[in-house]
Parts: structure tokens; C-alpha cells; sequence
């Protein structure tokens, strides 16, 4: 080979060496420019969430744009069934619903409850006025009667314990009635007094500090630190009532689970700014509902194992990693079945907070979600039987093309994006997302404990932080007394003070059953 015909391959060569690396730097920089855009995306998406979680609306109440013929699909499925007669005629009418004309009442108010005490007033007219145009006497012969209600700020009294002592007219031997048995022996809180006081904190979410300056416009010092202690040595003598409440809870066949964050300030080994947590067992369903709440330090597996530590039936819970131990162990007897609620949200952030590019995606998935919770809705009022007898009509199909959809859409959305992230959840929560189906009696998602576990997050936001762990501890009880009463249809302040008085004299697992039936037992009058 001549040099000048190997200098000429050496300079192809060289430049075909040189294009290919400038092709795999384009190739590069392409792909540094689209990590990057993507990160840009997954920024903004976080600060959109941000702010609506600062300033939007916390409703995640969805209603569906019409979008053409996209989601014909869903919407079939979605629809109510049709009688094999409706089918030979045609396509089935979509459903209608008849709202009735809204008219506008005025001047009626609902009448005050016959049950409140009545102080009748007459008014009458004077006695010059009680004479007609012509001079003539009038006499009453009926009344126009309106109702005006009263409120009297609540009132103080002070019972006074003459103890009898008894002795002979001489010599020692002196004798002396037994103290009247309190919950508080040594306190001046009565049972009422204690029962006020709980609900006012657990139930009404008004911190001590309130209650003391209320007290105070009463005429009665009554230091908040003295009623934390009363609270704390009150859910010490009430720990069996709540350990019977979860003997109970734990022989169910259906349990749901969540938890929340809380603050103690004064706990050994941490700061005060560590963070800590309250979980919360409840059974969604059934005569007597139970709902109890655990306070923890952690949020780990750990806590979920000791919680459940022996159950035998179905557990609702959401993704969290926390609970995977619990199925995960060969001699478990727990099935878990999962939190369409959860799942559904991540569909609806990445609707209203991420990028406009997915938000057709999630809107897809909203769909479905809506033609899910349709079969919900019509399932509610209807057994256990009918209730899986028509999941596995309407619902059963809904989710096989909901999962086909998003195995179909997973390879074209970037992972770190909101839209991303759902379907990542959607898909690994799959199984357990469908664990609703197997039975009636479940529920589509852990809506119960959400909402249940609400009112300590109301609480938390007046009070803020406990100061000691046994201060939290004593929530957990005394919440889990309050809600359980609550959910049963139960008055929480009767209840309670049922509890006060009756703790002090009880002395068998007998007596401490029936105090724990006040709380989860409707009265026969409501």
C-alpha cells in the first residue's frame, strides 16, 4: 500500500474514530439535558404539592372533564347493568339521576328538643290596652308561643364528707367511716369533675391551659398542672378497661391500621425536637366498633410486630414499609389487604401537581378510580354476599384493564415524577389494592381509620406536644375511650364517668368487663 493511500485511511479512520465520539457525546450531553429536564419536573412538581399543601384546598374531591371517546371504556364499565331485555333493545341508557326542584324555606327553624328543661313567661299586654276600639274588656283566649334558648355558664359546687367517727364514753377505741372511694383517693376531683375535664382535652381538643382560665372565670384555681397529674393517675387505674378493649379488638377477624406523628418534649435519650408517633387499631366494621391508640417512640416494623404480635385475620393498612414483616413471616396468620385511598391520592397529586405532560395519564386513572368507588357506592347499603357478588360483576373487570393500563403506561413515564411514582405504588400495592374483593365485609381503603385518627391530629393541633411519655400515654387511653364511646353512639362524658366511679370499687376481670361494655354498648334509647 502506497503512503499516500495509508495516510488517506488513517485520516477516514481518524474521522470516523472522531464522529463516533462525537456522536456518543451528543448521545451524552442528550441524555445529561433530559436527566436534567426531569429533575426540573420532579422540582416543580414538589413545589406545586408544597404549595397547595401551605395554601390549597385540602379536599381531594375529584369530579371528571369530559375528554371525547378517550375513556368510553371506563365510563361502560363504570355504568349500572343492564337486564338482558334492555340489551336486545339497544345500548343501555346512561344512568340519570332525578335531583328534586330546590325550594328555599323561610321563617322555619328546627323546634329545640322537647327533652330541654321549659320556663314558660307570659307576656301580656298592659291593662289600659286590654280594651277594643269600642271600649270593650278583652280576655286572653290563646297564645302565640315562640321559643327563645337559654345558656347559663356551667356552675361549681362542693361536696362536704362528714365522716362519722365513734367511740365510748370512755377509754380509746375510736372508730371512723371509711373514705368514700375515689379514682383520685387523695384529690378533690370528682368523678364528674375528672370526666370534664378528659372530654373537654380528648374529645373537644381544648388544652389544659384553657381549661385553668376557664375555671379560674368560675371562681376556682385549678392549676393545669394538677389536672395533668389527675389525668395521668386516672389511664394508670383504666389500663385493664383498655387491655380488655384490645383483648377484643384482636379476636376480630377485620382490623385496620395507621399511625401519626406527635411530640414529648421530656423523654430520656431524646430531644424534644424528635419526633414520635401514635398508632391507632380500629375495626372498620361490626355491631361495637373498637378503636384504640398506641403511642410509640418509632415508626418502625418493630412496633407493627409487637401490635399484632398473634393476630389471625385481615389487616388494612396502607404501603408503608413497616408492615411487610408482618406477612412476610412463614407461620403468619395475618392477610393484608391494602388502601385504595392512598393509592388513589398519588393519581390525583400527579392530576393537580405534576407536569401538564402526565396529567392526561392521570386523569385516565382517575377514571378508573371513579368507576371503582361507583361500585362502592352501590354495594353500601346491600350484605356481605350481595356486596362480593357484585364486586366480582362490575368491579372485578374495571381492575383488570386498570392494571393492563398501567403496565402499558409505566415504560413511558419518567420514574422520579409524580405520575411515575403512582403507577410505581399502584403496581407494587397491586395485590393488596385487590384484597378488597375476596369478601364482602372489607372496605375498598383504610377511610375508617383515617378518619378516625383525625381527631387526635384536631387535638394535636391545639395542644401541640405532650410533656412526658406517660402524658402521651394517657392520651392514647383516654383517646381511645373517648373516639370508641363516639363511634358507638355512646355519650363520651356519661361514659366516662361511669368509668371514674366504677374503677375504685372494681375488683374482678368481671367488674372491669362491664366497665369496658359502657364504652362500646349503644343505649336502648337512642
Amino acid at each position: 500500500m502506497s503512503g499516500s493511500v495509508q495516510n488517506l485511511f488513517l485520516e477516514r479512520a481518524d474521522t470516523t474514530l472522531r464522529l463516533e465520539c462525537a456522536l456518543a457525546e451528543i448521545t451524552r450531553q442528550q441524555e445529561r439535558i433530559k436527566h436534567y429536564e426531569d429533575e426540573v419536573t420532579h422540582l416543580h412538581e414538589l413545589l406545586r404539592s408544597l404549595k397547595r399543601e401551605a395554601f390549597g384546598k385540602k379536599s381531594e374531591r375529584w369530579e371528571s372533564v369530559e375528554q371525547g371517546s378517550l375513556f368510553n371504556e371506563v365510563e361502560r364499565l363504570a355504568s349500572l347493568r343492564v337486564t338482558d331485555e334492555e340489551q336486545d333493545e339497544g345500548d343501555a341508557a346512561p344512568d340519570e339521576i332525578e335531583v328534586a326542584a330546590h325550594k328555599k324555606k323561610r321563617g322555619h327553624r328546627k323546634a329545640l328538643p322537647a327533652e330541654l328543661p321549659r320556663e314558660v313567661v307570659v307576656v301580656e299586654l298592659p291593662e289600659a290596652e286590654r280594651v277594643d276600639d269600642e271600649g270593650v274588656p278583652l280576655k286572653v283566649i290563646g297564645h302565640e308561643v315562640s321559643e327563645k334558648l337559654v345558656f347559663e355558664p356551667a356552675t361549681m359546687k362542693v361536696i362536704e364528707y362528714h365522716r362519722c367517727r365513734y367511740g365510748r364514753d370512755f377509754g380509746d377505741g375510736v372508730k371512723t367511716a371509711p373514705p368514700v372511694a375515689s379514682i383520685i383517693p387523695k384529690g378533690m376531683a370528682t368523678s364528674s369533675l375528672l370526666a370534664h375535664i378528659t372530654l373537654q382535652k380528648y374529645a373537644y381538643g381544648l388544652p389544659l391551659y384553657r381549661q385553668e382560665e376557664i375555671f379560674q372565670s368560675l371562681g376556682v384555681e385549678l392549676p393545669r398542672c394538677t389536672m395533668a397529674r389527675w389525668i395521668v393517675q386516672a389511664a394508670e387505674k383504666c389500663r385493664p378497661i383498655w387491655n380488655i378493649l384490645e383483648e377484643r379488638l384482636m379476636a376480630r377477624d377485620y382490623v385496620s391500621c395507621d399511625e401519626t406523628h406527635t411530640q414529648v418534649l421530656k423523654e430520656k435519650g431524646r430531644t424534644a425536637e424528635s419526633k414520635s408517633w401514635m398508632w391507632l387499631r380500629a375495626t372498620p366494621r361490626g355491631e361495637s366498633r373498637i378503636l384504640l391508640f398506641d403511642y410509640d417512640r418509632h415508626r418502625s416494623g418493630a412496633v407493627a410486630k409487637r401490635l399484632f404480635e398473634g393476630y389471625e385475620g385481615t389487616l388494612q393498612v396502607d404501603g408503608y414499609a413497616s408492615y411487610d414483616g408482618l406477612v412476610s413471616s412463614p407461620n403468619s396468620k395475618i392477610t393484608r389487604i391494602g388502601c385504595n385511598m392512598h393509592a388513589r391520592r398519588r393519581f390525583e397529586s400527579a392530576l393537580v401537581d405534576g407536569a401538564p405532560k402526565g396529567r392526561a395519564q392521570a386523569e385516565v386513572a382517575m377514571q378508573f378510580y371513579q368507576a371503582i368507588y361507583k361500585v362502592e357506592e352501590k354495594a353500601r347499603a346491600l350484605s356481605a354476599p350481595e356486596r362480593h357478588q357484585m364486586r366480582q360483576e362490575l368491579a372485578v373487570p374495571i381492575w383488570a384493564e386498570f392494571k393492563q393500563w398501567s403496565l402499558e403506561q409505566r415504560p413511558k413515564v419518567p420514574p422520579k415524577s409524580k405520575l411515575g411514582e403512582a403507577l410505581r405504588y399502584f403496581e407494587n400495592e397491586y395485590e393488596f389494592l385487590v384484597g378488597y374483593l375476596r369478601h364482602g365485609q372489607l372496605e375498598a381503603d383504610n377511610g375508617f381509620a383515617e378518619r378516625a385518627i383525625k381527631y387526635f391530629a384536631i387535638g394535636r393541633k391545639n395542644w401541640l406536644f405532650s410533656d412526658t411519655a406517660e402524658g402521651a400515654e394517657a392520651s392514647a387511653l383516654f383517646y381511645s375511650f373517648a373516639v370508641t364511646a363516639k363511634l358507638n353512639g355512646v355519650d363520651p362524658y356519661t361514659a366516662l364517668k361511669e368509668i371514674f366511679e366504677g374503677v375504685p370499687v372494681a375488683q374482678t376481670i368481671n367488674d372491669f368487663e362491664k366497665l369496658a361494655d359502657i364504652l362500646t354498648t349503644r343505649p336502648a334509647s337512642v
